[in-house]
């Protein structure tokens, strides 16, 4: 049975995970994209479909109503107030009614700002009952296949191993991974592994994030399995050596943060599947959790504001190399899964993103 749908497991806990997944797509497509806004909720619950429809499934029920917008929730309670046993009325047609009712007033009237503004909601409505296609939200294109190169990117990372590629705007490739956790009770919370390769200088560059459920905007660092889990990012991330450049040192010569690679990403709690989804999007680094772990004893929004940075910013500062791992060799990367084991870290649900560069200008 699948963790999403196991029901021995509290139904909060799985939304936590559910939504914490979510967010991970969200942030590793927005970081390949590299726009000022980052993709919506709806949008990267496509690509998981796409990715995985029966996942999909799974996590879209635990977020049910996650997008309900007030008018979607008014028209499906007219549609149910105007069905009878006899003929059932859809929330769609009513809203494509008012919709066709809309635009011919949008044509006759001169100031129109008002009935536009109620066109895009009512529009915004229909997208919800609509059925899902990622072809129709070109937000990345699927026909994508990247270069076999001597077989280095054709074999297997994970056990099961499924990926898709996905073409991006910059002619870059995504080739995303969304896998599920093979033992149910032993979920902690969700990683997300970002790679950008370099398939010129066959070199890579890395973040790993954790992502946490806290509530009320505290996170306690006294609980022996949160511990446990800081001390594995600790040991297998940050005391590893990507932390620091060839020479031994935390700061590049070059302008930049330090080389830090391993990070602690908090999440909001979800009380329902009626919660609005906001994510407080805070990045802060293990050794900055350390830290606050031996004197504070918690993470609060107050504790971390001057320890860690907004989503937007990681995503800038990652994508312009001021900010993860240094560039290592792929070489030295697969030594590194090999010796951390980290193709049977699958317990837990994990998200794995890598963008390869293939026209990269030299500066």
């Amino acid at each position: 049975m699948s963790f999403f749908d196991n029901e021995s497991i509290n139904e909060e806990h799985r939304r936590d995970c559910a939504f914490q997944s979510l967010i991970a797509i969200r942030e590793s497509v927005s970081i390949a994209r590299k726009l000022p806004q980052p993709i919506t909720y709806e949008h990267a619950l496509d690509l998981i479909s796409d990715l995985d429809p029966v996942l999909y499934t799974q996590i879209s029920r635990l977020l049910s109503n996650k997008n309900e917008s007030d008018t979607v929730k008014y028209y499906k309670e007219k549609a149910e107030a105007l069905s009878t046993p006899d003929q059932k009325i859809e929330p769609i047609d009513l809203i494509n009614s008012d919709i066709d009712e809309h635009q011919i007033l949008q044509k006759k009237s001169k100031d129109k700002k008002f009935i536009t503004k109620k066109i895009l909601e009512l529009a915004g409505a229909r997208e919800y009952f609509m059925p899902r296609e990622i072809s129709e939200h070109k937000i990345l294109s699927g026909d994508f296949y990247l270069a076999d190169r001597s077989g280095y990117f054709s074999k297997p990372i994970y056990v099961n191993d499924s990926y898709k590629d996905y073409g991006l705007p910059n002619s870059n490739i995504l080739r995303l991974r969304l896998l599920h956790p093979d033992q149910a009770e032993s979920i902690l919370g969700v990683d997300l592994i970002y790679e950008i390769f370099d398939l010129e200088k066959e070199q890579v560059r890395f973040a790993h994030l954790q992502y946490k459920t806290w509530n009320t905007n505290v996170l306690y660092l006294t609980d022996e399995r949160m511990n446990n889990q800081i001390q594995k990012m600790e040991n297998n991330l940050c005391k590893s050596g990507f932390c620091k450049d060839q020479d031994g040192e935390k700061y590049s010569q070059l302008y930049r943060l330090p080389y830090c690679c391993a990070f602690l990403r908090p999440t909001s709690k979800l009380q329902n599947s009626e919660s609005k989804l906001v994510s407080t999007g805070m990045h802060i680094p293990i050794c900055e959790v350390r830290k606050l772990q031996d004197t504070d004893k918690k993470l609060t929004k107050q504790n971390i504001i001057e320890r860690s940075i907004s989503s937007k910013n990681f995503e800038d500062l990652f994508n312009d190399n001021l900010l993860g791992s240094r560039w290592i060799s792929f070489d030295s990367l697969d030594k590194f899964y090999e010796s951390h084991g980290l193709n049977s870290l699958t317990d837990k649900v994990r998200i794995h993103a890598q963008e390869f560069i293939n026209n990269r200008k030299e500066k």
